[in-house]
């Protein structure tokens, strides 16, 4: 099968197809959460390294610059030599990358092997938003979407108790989860080949829009600074309240599971609002959930906060990425989504440098990410309001 100028009359995706993208898509939010729960005792055993309490949430985040670096060239490579020989090359850094930290001797070597990873996440990432966009269209995309999403969170769900189960055994032991990412080699063969041709498709046709795109770019980083508080962050509070990595897996993984299913039902709802409403609404359950965790005495009061941020993290994701379909032509799908790809990983990165907190104190994090969270909800809810005194 290939991909061609006539991919808008083609066939709805088979199965098979749709499962592998939702599976590639797992990926990213695996390179991170995975390893999560195992932060607090890898910055026991590396204690004795100057910085280590700054280095160890690098070691979660450096794949943030990386791809926001990285993702562009990506993208070029998407659009000119196609989808799947980028996705095949991904998925073989990404094993050698992830599962490195089995047997990296210092925190030097780990962030090497996170920096590979990082190259990986942003090919897997680009070329599997590059593949949406050709294959699905519509409200049909839209739909795809939030259930992509919503699978994600579901793998964060089972990733993080995971993680946090194996981290009970040894802070290297997650680090073997990223092997997982060779068994889907065989999948990504039976993906489409080539590249589509530049044809449009509705509000796609044309060149970019880029003053709108840039708006979504903009809101994609500043929400994952905010949201990525949770991995980052997240298991020092947890511990602070008691919690054991387990524990500290499973509670986080609750918050993936929220998310989850607010993606699956904003799915029923896609076209119907404007896309600057729902994320209002999305950055307001997050700041909410974050200021609960902030002020969190127990581990039942955090895990409320959690279910609060996991809500509105569920709406924001699916929303922004179905609102930069509709303005992406056909030629730059690998690009733009590659921009997004960026912007989401650059939040990523800037998360425990922008929300930074002294060590034993990561909850002024969480508040200090709560008003900003709200302060960009109230924008984005005038903005909308705004628009509508307009017309």
């Amino acid at each position: 099968m290939t991909l061609s100028a006539t991919s808008a009359q083609a066939p709805a995706p088979d199965l098979t197809t749709r499962v592998t993208i939702l599976l590639l898509a797992a990926l990213t939010i695996m390179s991170g959460a995975t390893i999560a729960p195992a932060l607090p005792a890898m910055q026991a055993h590396f204690a004795g390294t100057p910085d280590a309490a700054l280095l160890v949430k690098l070691s979660l985040t450096i794949l943030g610059l990386v791809i926001a670096i990285t993702a562009p060239i990506s993208g070029v490579l998407v659009d000119r030599f196609g989808r799947r020989p980028v996705l095949l090359g991904a998925l073989l850094l990404y094993a050698v990358g992830g599962a490195s930290g089995l047997f990296a001797p210092t925190l030097a070597t780990i962030l090497v092997g996170r920096v590979v990873l990082g190259l990986a996440v942003g090919a897997t990432m680009t070329a599997t938003g590059a593949l949406v966009n050709d294959l699905f269209h519509g409200a049909d995309r839209g739909r795809f979407l939030s259930q992509q999403a919503a699978f994600t969170s579901f793998g964060g769900a089972v990733l993080l108790p995971l993680g946090g189960a194996l981290a009970a055994v040894s802070w290297r032991a997650p680090f073997g989860i990223y092997l997982i990412s060779l068994l889907l080699i065989p999948l990504v063969l039976r993906l489409p080949r080539g590249v589509p041709a530049g044809h449009a498709h509705g509000q796609a046709a044309g060149a970019p829009r880029w003053p709108v795109i840039a708006v979504i770019y903009g809101l994609a980083l500043a929400y994952m600074a905010a949201f990525y508080l949770m991995p980052t962050q997240g298991p020092f509070v947890l511990s602070g309240l008691g919690a054991a990595p387990s524990m500290a897996g499973l509670l986080l993984g609750t918050f993936t599971l929220v998310g989850a299913v607010t993606s699956l039902t904003y799915s029923r709802f896609v076209g119907r609002f404007d896309p600057r409403r729902a994320a209002a609404l999305g950055m307001a359950l997050l700041g909410g959930g974050w200021v609960v965790v902030s002020q969190a005495p127990t581990l039942p009061a955090a895990l409320v906060g959690l279910v609060l941020a996991g809500l509105g993290g569920g709406l924001v994701f699916p929303n922004l990425y179905t609102w930069l379909a509709d303005f992406t032509p056909p030629a730059w799908r690998g690009r733009i989504t590659a921009g997004m790809s960026s912007a989401v990983f650059l939040g990523q990165f800037l998360s425990p440098l922008v929300f930074a907190a002294p060590a034993g104190h990561e909850a002024r994090g969480f508040l200090w990410g709560a008003v900003f969270a709200v302060v960009l909800a109230v924008v984005l809810a005038l903005s909308t309001f705004a628009g509508r005194a307009r017309r």
